[in-house]
């Protein structure tokens, strides 16, 4: 049992696991190019994240006194750093034990039965590789100084049953009241350990997917199982956030159930904001609803058409009742359930707040929020309506964020040709078939693999990993995209990845409209794209000459990319 306060008796320990990120003898420095490897590499860290599962205390009879069937995922880009193991019994212990990646029963799951808090949900640790199947065990990215100093960029994905690695770190320690057990990694082991790895592009040491024969993910394997330190044992409670329960809907009103597709899993809705038939109903007239709008001449749907994907097609930039152009394409609206943030730079997190800006921006629809308010609460039909949607009576702006949200969250698209062909309802064509296969294989000419490299940002069921990256389609920047909203240098440059589905229907591309046609982007990562010190390192450790794409390699992508159309929004009016 724990020991409370004063000596007395309580609870089993509430114990978590928390992880401290270094290089050598100094703290991790996220996207900074200066640690140092014996291999003679200068190098950044860009995204170090990895799954931990099987964690065992063990006591001083050699058998798990203690131990846990708890996953937990750590990402040092999003500072998260530890996770709860349970009650653990209170005791002395000589060693823990753990596992870093997943046992075989769990790696070849159906990720989709995973809630949206939990570890193993693919749309928040973003180590599933989807159709491909299993997780990655864990991801190390980032930057190295070439010759000239120039940079490179190295990928590190060690994955697969056969390198799941085993960790045991000695004690003794004790556990007699709730705390943490603190571990510590040293990444610098993970390029100097036993089998020290100097990242090298001709060698094939710039990258590894743990293919079959890739010696260089069994190295790193080797490297990470032993790069773990046991720091020792805090009365440190961490407190692990729980999520809000949700509430129940309005009296009167009928709950609505949100169309998941087959592979998507739960998403996290807003717990304060049940779906109701009558709110989702509101939200509909609401989205498009000119009286929104200075004038009475522009609605939500005038710059988000549902037939071309909730996008602007053809226009590089929307244009407002004043005729002010915008400042970057307009994003497409679906699948937004699933989305962690809102806009180019993820200026916001909640469908809600990104739904009233375009109301009172002035280069939009230019009114402000108590004028619009006004004009819908002045007639009898929308007094009924919020009434109805909400239980009591009252227009008011939160109420009409609420009622916005509720319908954006049920425009959904999971039904394309390509979600038809995973199911077997539908194939391919060859041409598709070719697109798909070069979608998900790597380009690594060292391993005789000549892939587009797509899946990086774009691997899974929304075609999104929900991140920020630096594509480079610049060298400067006017815009400083993700910058702009942290501060962060390292975020110059980087805009959230676009999901692919229905981009067929969604051009002009990119966050300002540069390309007209999906064949320019795919000739943009072929053989255009610009250096930076902050280009993403999937595709700063492609060479110089980029992509060996042929003529009908790009072909067969833009073949592909035009799968993932969900016809209901090309006939939707």
């Amino acid at each position: 049992m724990c020991v409370a306060a004063g000596g007395a008796i309580a609870e089993p320990c509430v114990v978590t696991m928390r992880f401290e990120h270094v290089f050598g003898d100094q703290p991790l420095r996220l996207n900074d190019v200066s640690h140092r490897t014996s291999g003679g590499n200068i190098v950044s860290v860009s995204r170090l994240s990895y799954l931990i599962s099987r964690v065992k205390l063990i006591g001083a009879d050699g058998f798990a006194s203690a131990s846990t069937e708890v996953v937990g995922f750590i990402d040092a880009e999003h500072d998260r750093l530890d996770f709860e193991l349970g009650a653990v019994e209170a005791g002395n212990f000589v060693a823990i034990e753990f596992d870093v990646g997943l046992p075989p029963d769990i790696n070849h799951s159906d990720p989709s039965r995973y809630g949206p808090a939990d570890a193993l949900n693919p749309f928040l640790n973003g180590l599933h590789w989807s159709w491909q199947g299993g997780y990655v065990f864990l991801a190390i990215e980032g930057r190295y100084v070439l010759p000239a100093d120039a940079l490179g960029g190295y990928s590190y994905h060690i994955a697969t049953d056969r390198h799941l690695m085993k960790v045991r770190l000695d004690g003794p320690f004790t556990v007699e009241r709730s705390g943490s057990i603190s571990v510590q990694f040293d990444v610098q082991r993970v390029f100097d350990g036993e089998q020290a790895v100097t990242i090298s592009r001709t060698r094939g040491f710039d990258s590894t997917h743990s293919g079959k024969d890739d010696l260089l993910a069994g190295m790193l394997a080797s490297n990470i199982a032993r790069a773990f330190s046991l720091k020792g044992v805090s009365a440190e409670v961490v407190t692990t956030k729980t999520p809000a329960a949700p509430i129940a809907p309005p009296a009167g009103t009928h709950r609505t159930a949100l169309r998941i597709p087959e592979g998507f899993g739960e998403p996290a809705l807003p717990p304060d904001n049940p779906l109701t038939v009558e709110g989702v109903e509101l939200g509909k007239k609401l989205f498009f609803e000119k009286k929104l709008s200075a004038g009475d001449v522009q609605s939500c749907a005038d710059c988000h058409h549902p037939a071309a994907a909730f996008s602007d097609p053809g226009k590089v930039f929307s244009t407002g009742v004043d005729g002010l152009s915008g400042r970057r394409n307009a994003m497409p609206l679906f699948n937004l359930a699933w989305m962690t943030s809102m806009t180019w730079d993820g200026k916001r997190t909640r469908i809600r707040d990104q739904a009233l800006a375009p109301i009172q921006d002035e280069r939009e629809m230019h009114l402000p929020l108590g004028a619009a308010v006004a004009k819908l609460a002045a007639e009898s039909g929308y007094q009924a309506a919020f009434d109805r949607a909400f239980g009591s009576p009252g227009v008011d702006a939160e109420r009409l964020g609420l009622a916005l949200e509720q319908y954006l969250l049920t425009i959904v698209s999971g039904d394309s040709k390509f979600d038809r062909a995973m199911r077997e309802e539908d194939r391919l064509t060859p041409l598709e078939q070719r697109g798909l296969d070069l979608f998900v294989l790597e380009f690594d000419p060292a391993r005789g693999q000549l892939g587009a490299d797509c899946f990086h940002c774009h691997g899974n069921e929304l075609f999104t990993n929900n991140q920020f990256r630096n594509n480079g389609i610049d060298s400067s920047f006017a815009d400083p995209g993700r910058q702009g909203v942290t501060g962060k240098s390292s975020d110059a440059g980087k805009f959230k990845v676009p999901s692919l589905r229905n981009v067929e229907l969604t051009g002009p591309y990119m966050h300002d409209g540069r390309f007209a046609t999906l064949e320019e982007v795919i000739d943009h990562y072929a053989d255009g794209v610009r250096s930076s010190e902050t280009l993403d390192p999937n595709i700063s450790k492609h060479p110089d000459g980029g992509l060996a794409l042929t003529c009908e390699d790009r072909r067969a992508l833009v073949a592909f990319l035009k799968t993932l159309t969900d016809p209901k929004f090309r006939d939707s009016d």
